[in-house]
């Protein structure tokens, strides 16, 4: 049963059929509504279901005016359990027509019933009929428009109903959609009530979606909540960021060009914020520096320059990882990538030369190296030999505390073809020799 009612006799409760309920729930519409208007909302003819509506507009605008809101709450719960749950699809769309009519006859006191207007109308958005998809879009377009900044207290179930219309395969259904996601883009954006923090986790549930059209729509909301100044995104950037990067491997170029867009829109905000939560941030890119999309790769590369640069010595606990990935592409095959990596490279080598030894572990940025000293590619031996001569220059004693990892791939390098690559490991070996002596002869001393 899609409602129970039991009607109390004078010395016990009567329990009802099915059928008694629903002729009984007849019944009472009835009593609310003119019986031609409920018959013409279940009408095959739109034009037939709509100027019934509209009969239900102009008596709910009677009721208002006379404040009899107990009896506009009656006709919009019966419109809810009985004809928006019927096994006919016309009936279904009368009832949508209704609701809508009903909040339209609301006006300004229509945000008051959106409890009761909105949960009918977000279900339709579900129903395996396309027209009925299509109408309760249509109906929650124009609740929307009525009750305007009211919906956004029900934002998430209104954004949850879209995101699945967002996937709709009818042509129609998808254009209803996009005339009712604008509109709610429009209430958000004009509201000071939207409450971003309750929101976000909804759209990172989503994030990973691979359908391509809601793929567009989450790309969307992301420019969009990204273009209101008073709205803070870069706080909520783990929910989504990762998101995003998959998204730049996508099929669709169309696809990826939005999502570079926003890419580049946050990474705009980042520069401008006082307060970033980076950790999170170099794990999603260093994790994207190695994928198999170029696109996704040169992105992630050319984060890293601008993040490293205004992290500064907030980045230095996670420069192993960073320094670990930015090696591994100086020597990509792609000249973009190459270039992108040795930008990353310079800016990252210059924060630790004038940076705090205590400020990032040596242990694991010489690991990391230790790796990359053993590389078959010049460019990145090279890159590693810089690094070593570096932290050699600026913390020796560290380094000499830990080189039992370093001489096996330093002596290894002196075997290399590349002259400037065998030059620069003597150096290095001449250095850490005679710093070790030095320290030796201290200590006997």
């Amino acid at each position: 049963l899609s409602f129970d009612l039991i009607v109390r006799s004078r010395h016990r409760p009567v329990c009802l059929s099915a059928d008694q309920i629903k002729a009984q729930a007849s019944s009472h519409l009835m009593s609310l509504l003119p019986a031609s208007t409920i018959r013409a909302l279940g009408q095959k003819e739109y034009e037939k279901r709509k100027q019934a509506a509209l009969e239900v507009e102009a008596h709910v605008r009677e009721l208002r005016d006379a404040q009899q809101y107990e009896k506009i709450n009656a006709i919009v719960k019966h419109l809810a359990l009985e004809l928006a749950n019927s096994a006919q699809a016309h009936v279904r769309k009368g009832a949508l027509h209704a609701l809508s009519g009903t909040a339209i006859g609301l006006r300004q006191h229509a945000g008051q019933m959106l409890p009761q207007l909105l949960p009918p109308v977000l279900s339709a958005l579900s129903d395996p009929d396309p027209r009925v998809r299509y109408t309760a879009c249509e109906a929650l377009y124009n609740i929307a428009k009525v009750a305007r900044s009211s919906c956004v207290a029900h934002i998430n179930e209104i954004f949850d109903g879209l995101f699945k219309l967002s996937a709709d395969t009818d042509v129609q259904v998808q254009n209803g959609m996009q005339l009712l996601d604008r509109l709610m883009k429009d209430v958000v954006t004009e509201s000071e009530a939207f409450d971003l923090a309750a929101f976000m986790p909804l759209l990172g549930e989503r994030i990973y979606v691979s359908n391509p059209f809601s793929r567009q729509f989450l790309v969307g909301w992301i420019s969009t909540l990204g273009s209101v100044p008073d709205l803070d995104l870069v706080a909520h950037l783990p929910v989504f960021l990762d998101g995003l990067f998959h998204m730049l491997a996508d099929a669709n170029r169309e696809i990826r060009t939005q999502t570079f867009d926003a890419l580049n829109q946050l990474l705009r905000e980042i520069g401008e914020a006082e307060e970033v939560d980076y950790a999170p941030l170099f794990h999603v890119l260093v994790t994207h520096c190695s994928s198999r999309d170029k696109f996704t790769t040169l992105t992630s590369l050319s984060w890293l320059h601008p993040l490293i640069s205004h992290a500064q010595a907030l980045m230095l606990p996670f420069c192993a990882p960073v320094l670990n990935a930015v090696l591994s592409s100086l020597s990509h095959p792609e000249e973009e990538l190459r270039e992108a990596a040795a930008r990353a490279d310079t800016s990252l080598r210059a924060l630790l030369h004038q940076s705090n030894a205590a400020q990032f572990e040596m242990g694991t940025v010489l690991h990391a190296l230790a790796a990359h000293l053993s590389s078959a590619y010049v460019p990145t031996l090279l890159a590693a030999l810089q690094w070593v001569h570096m932290l050699l220059l600026k913390n020796a004693a560290s380094v000499l505390e830990l080189a039992p990892q370093l001489w096996p791939p330093l002596f290894k390098c002196l075997g290399n073809p590349s002259e400037e690559v065998v030059r620069l490991a003597l150096e290095a070996l001449a250095k850490m020799v005679d710093g070790r002596d030095q320290h030796s002869a201290q200590h006997s001393a």
